[in-house]
């Protein structure tokens, strides 16, 4: 049945069960209530801000020895660098770990020297945030160069020969010797 015969169906409306609506409450307008409620929750509000953002800008005071404990960037490379070349992943034949290792201690190194999020970035965001840093044209081709290796290794299947993957050490120690901080 449709809407249209049901309401049709219904009847008359019988006018004496009608009531009229009720009027609205009447509520006290005291506003000094409000005032106060809304200042105290604004204060409230205003301090935890202050709070966050002061409690966020603190630094811990580091101390004189703290920082001379913290190795420089290119002293952890070398130490990594060390550490695969003395690993048995190239006897083993291992090329892809080996491969991936290299390429992660230099992105490591380059974070760390240039503040580069280079572990984050693809290869070539890398090379185009190390040219945007204005790091110099033959680092950034080195670079390139040895991330591509690196990146054929690990993507396309690629496998060098050992004399041809002990040189990626040799670029990646190069990069580093190149570009590291000169200590006084």
């Amino acid at each position: 049945m449709s809407l249209l015969t049901q309401i049709l169906t219904q009847g008359t409306v019988d006018v004496q069960n009608l009531r009229d609506i009720k009027p609205p409450l009447e509520v006290a307008q005291s506003l000094l209530l409000y005032f106060i409620g809304g200042t105290g929750v604004l204060g409230f509000i205003a301090v935890s801000i202050f709070l966050y953002i002061r409690k966020r800008t603190q630094t811990l005071p580091v101390s004189p020895t703290e920082e001379n404990d913290t190795p420089l960037p290119h002293e952890m490379a070398y130490e990594q660098l060390a550490a695969i070349e003395a690993s048995d992943w190239l006897k083993h034949g291992d090329m892809e770990t080996y491969h991936i290792q290299i390429a992660y201690v230099l992105r490591e190194y380059i974070c760390g020297r240039y503040q580069i999020p280079a572990l984050e970035l693809t290869t070539t965001a890398l090379l185009h945030a190390m040219q945007h840093a204005q790091i110099g044209g033959t680092y950034v081709e080195r670079v390139q160069q040895l991330l591509a290796n690196c990146d054929r290794v690990k993507f396309a299947g690629y496998r060098p020969e050992p004399s041809e993957a002990v040189a990626r050490i040799a670029d990646a120690r190069w990069i580093v010797d190149e570009t590291k901080i000169a200590t006084p």
